[in-house]
């Protein structure tokens, strides 16, 4: 009888866990557009990679808290032009670098949580 209470108890601790995965997004206010003619499409996506496969990636945006992602998840937001500090965590894997947002342009951040940071021009 307890091997089934501990069978019973392990699935829902993973069904909870699994769970807790889908819940991603933006944790923090959008960065505020000055310029809609000029403001960019910016999307941060994560990959499938296993690594850190039980942590979000919290991401923030000129200091500011923007968003958590899970594995496979991409968000996507507009972006004033200039340079802006993107930071990112995982566990104790810290990441930081500046990107330089050019006007009407529409870029795709791959984020990875060995700090490299992909970026793609469309």
């Amino acid at each position: 009888m307890t091997s089934k209470i501990a069978l019973l108890l392990c699935v829902l601790s993973a069904a909870g866990l699994l769970g807790g995965c889908a819940s991603g997004g933006f944790i923090g206010p959008q960065p505020i557009v000055t310029d809609p003619m000029d403001a960019s499409n910016v999307t941060l996506y994560r990959d499938g990679s296993w690594v850190g496969l039980f942590g979000a990636i919290r991401v923030r945006l000129d200091g500011s808290d923007l968003m958590r992602l899970w594995r496979n998840q991409s968000f996507s937001f507009r972006l004033d032009p200039g340079q802006h500090i993107l930071d990112y965590s995982i566990g104790i894997n810290e990441c930081r670098r500046a990107i330089l947002i050019d006007p009407g342009q529409s870029y795709r951040f791959r984020l990875v949580p060995n700090c490299t940071i992909w970026e793609y021009l469309q």
